[in-house]
């Protein structure tokens, strides 16, 4: 089930005996986690008498359940929470997840005390992670027997975007699309970033003004390695009179000049690669990075196809093997970074 799924579930239908939240996405972990409490225990109720917590690392799931099948005398609906609900897996988990160790929660959620609805977290792993997901789906496994499971995985670029607008709409913060997409990739799809960091913005400009970049980079520390994008429309453009000045600007703030290389080579990769493959509009370039598991964006696209139109094949060969170099220099002894960047900026714009 996805997070999605449990909330508008949730307002419908009572809450199950038990459920399983597996992933360390943490912005629908909290509202999927407050949606059940409001949902088990009422909206006006708070936690009080009938929210308990267990931590599984440090305590027995034997006990959560012993607490489970125990009535309360002050609380007619109880939810019970227990983290780390990783901690409790045997060695080996059978294809079945009907080990010994999983045989008290099988026998609890057969017949399951009423009133009370157990959530079972697993935060350790990412869905995103090759390696992780196997040991997610062995924690699924082990853990069959409970009614509901939720993964929670990172969300991708275009859902983070779509929340983000949502969030901007709540805190009626006026943001350009542009902007809150490339605020996105700054923080790498990472929504509970995205709605802490706009709801600061929003504090911050207090409805006076739209978001400008400058105040991104004021109040967001990856905002301060953004002005690539300001100088990858430059060089698109082969104004070398602009790219110069924004060098100019980059190296007064301070910028970390290997990082600004790695972003530029990549979107130029990406303008070769959508060259090669006929790509020539921002649709045909969204849909072949996607399906290739790379996360694009409208504004990201357009950069691309701009990029694209503006360099031609043997141009951006050039332009990449000169990003090698420039990062090569950068990396040996000599006297100045900021000469290494304007004699790229100055074969680019050639």
């Amino acid at each position: 089930m996805k997070p999605k799924a449990l909330l508008a579930q949730l307002e419908k239908i009572r809450p199950a005996a038990g459920y399983l939240f597996l992933g360390n996405e943490l912005f629908f972990r909290d509202r999927c986690r407050q949606a059940l409490i409001q949902a088990v225990l009422g909206e006006s109720s708070g936690a009080g008498e009938g929210l308990i917590e267990f931590d599984l690392k440090e305590q027995p799931m034997q006990k959560l359940l012993d607490e489970a099948r125990t009535f309360s005398l002050f609380a007619s609906a109880r939810l019970i929470i227990g983290s780390n609900a990783d901690a409790i897996l045997p060695r080996r988990v059978t294809s079945r997840g009907d080990s010994p160790e999983a045989a008290p929660l099988a026998a609890y959620f057969k017949d399951p005390t009423p009133g009370v609805t157990i959530l079972l977290e697993c935060r350790r792993y990412d869905w995103n992670s090759r390696e992780d997901k196997d040991k997610l789906e062995r924690v699924a496994k082990f853990f069959s027997t409970v009614p509901q499971t939720v993964e929670l995985a990172p969300l991708t670029a275009d859902e983070a975007l779509a929340h983000s607008q949502r969030v901007a709409k709540q805190h009626n913060l006026d943001v350009a699309p542009e902007l809150l997409a490339e605020l996105v990739e700054m923080l790498g799809n990472d929504m509970a970033r995205l709605s802490a960091d706009l709801e600061k913005l929003a504090l911050y400009l207090g409805g006076r003004r739209s978001v400008t970049r400058r105040d991104l980079e004021v109040l967001i520390p990856e905002a301060r390695q953004s002005g690539v994008f300001e100088l990858t429309d430059a060089l698109a453009r082969k104004d070398r009179s602009r790219a110069l000045h924004l060098v100019d600007t980059l190296e007064k703030t301070g910028e970390y000049w290997p990082l600004q290389l790695n972003m530029l080579a990549r979107l130029f990769r990406q303008a070769l690669a959508a060259k090669e493959q006929g790509a020539r509009g921002v649709p045909q370039i969204t849909r072949l990075f996607q399906a290739q598991g790379a996360p694009m964006w409208p504004a990201r696209a357009r950069q691309i196809l701009e990029v694209g139109q503006k360099f031609s094949r043997l141009e951006l060969e050039r332009a990449l093997i000169a990003l090698f170099h420039a990062d090569r220099d950068l990396r040996r002894e000599r006297p100045n970074d900021r000469i290494v960047i304007e004699q790229l900026v100055l074969q680019m714009t050639a």
